[in-house]
């Protein structure tokens, strides 16, 4: 979800554009990336998905009412969020189906990752979490956030025993309270929050999606008089939050986003785009507008086993509040047709 503001360009920090490639070298993946290892361009690109409409034709996969959010395991599990569930992307053969794993009904948000738990943020609140390895696996509420306007964008530390989540953008029913906030998970119990501190005061800005890599913290937001950006906050030794920078400026309002092997893939909600950012923050490639439906809430390259790494998987919310017409409400795949 998102709110409205103005204005485009990249805007990239020097010290940072020399600070990134050597982080890039020497830190893990987040969670849930797709991994790096490259033998050569032509390979490599042959691998990668498509994003502009040249080389790429959508396919609506399933039906989610509010489709929000979504997330791989690290062995090709696929989890979306949206607005009545949680669900895990099931295959048979050529066929997809979605299996509810929530016990009840939430506005869910963010999702993370972590020590083989699946974490869902609802917008109530609450923070959702189930044990991956358990059949059948379900979500129940865990934890009951303090001063939380609109618990959104989710993720972990490495270690797992920290989680990252958004208050943000706005909500409907209180005053917006921007920040990123850090639960301690307990070390010998994944399903325990021990407690809830403000790892990052937003005020003044709208934020959204959050990702990690390595040791820095990504999230979009936005603020007057910009419409939307990408930031970078390292994460400090001590834990704290180091100085957040500006990676981008966009061209539209953002809502969430992924980390690709070369880049970033960001989605703007309004237009129903989806663009890809290198890592310097430079747009490098897009769709046009109104190609999914406004709304454009997450986008994610496809893994196996469910997909192949040119596929990109995309959740379309559509209009706000609104959860049965065609207008959004469902994950699209998008199939590469050429590598050109």
């Amino acid at each position: 979800m998102g709110v409205c503001y103005m204005q485009s360009g990249t805007r990239f920090g020097w010290s940072l554009f020399v600070f990134l490639p050597f982080v890039f070298a020497c830190t893990g993946e987040e969670p849930t990336a797709f991994p790096t290892t490259r033998t050569n361009p032509s390979t490599f690109e042959q691998r990668s998905p498509c994003f502009n409409n040249s080389c790429a034709s959508l396919q609506e996969l399933l039906t989610i009412p509010d489709a929000e959010n979504m997330i791989f395991s690290a062995e090709g599990r696929l989890f979306v969020s949206g607005g009545q569930s949680v669900i895990e992307v099931l295959k048979n053969n050529d066929d997809f189906a979605a299996r509810t794993l929530s016990s009840g009904v939430c506005n869910f948000t963010g999702l993370a990752i972590a020590r083989n738990t699946l974490y869902a943020n609802c917008g109530d609140g609450t923070l959702w979490a189930g044990a991956m390895n358990k059949s059948p696996m379900t979500i129940s509420p865990v934890f009951n956030y303090e001063g939380m306007a609109l618990p959104n964008g989710l993720t972990s530390s490495a270690d797992g025993q920290t989680l990252y989540a958004v208050d943000g953008p706005v909500a409907t029913n209180s005053l917006p309270s921007p920040k990123i906030v850090k639960l301690k998970i307990a070390a010998n119990n994944p399903l325990q929050v021990e407690n809830q501190t403000t790892w990052l005061d937003l005020a003044g800005r709208f934020p959204n999606g959050i990702q990690r890599r390595g040791n820095l913290l990504y999230f979009t937001d936005s603020e007057i008089p910009n419409l939307g950006r990408l930031n970078v906050v390292p994460i400090q030794n001590d834990g704290s939050a180091g100085m957040p920078l500006v990676l981008a400026t966009l061209e539209n309002l953002p809502d969430d986003f992924s980390i690709l092997p070369d880049g970033f893939a960001v989605t703007y909600f309004f237009t129903g785009q989806v663009i890809k950012l290198n890592f310097q923050g430079e747009q490098v490639d897009g769709f046009n507008p109104l190609t999914f439906s406004t709304g454009t809430s997450q986008v994610m390259q496809g893994r196996p086993p469910l997909f192949s790494t040119t596929d990109l998987l995309v959740t379309e919310k559509g209009i706000l509040g609104e959860q049965s017409s065609p207008i959004g409400n469902k994950l699209t795949v998008v199939r590469k047709t050429n590598n050109n």
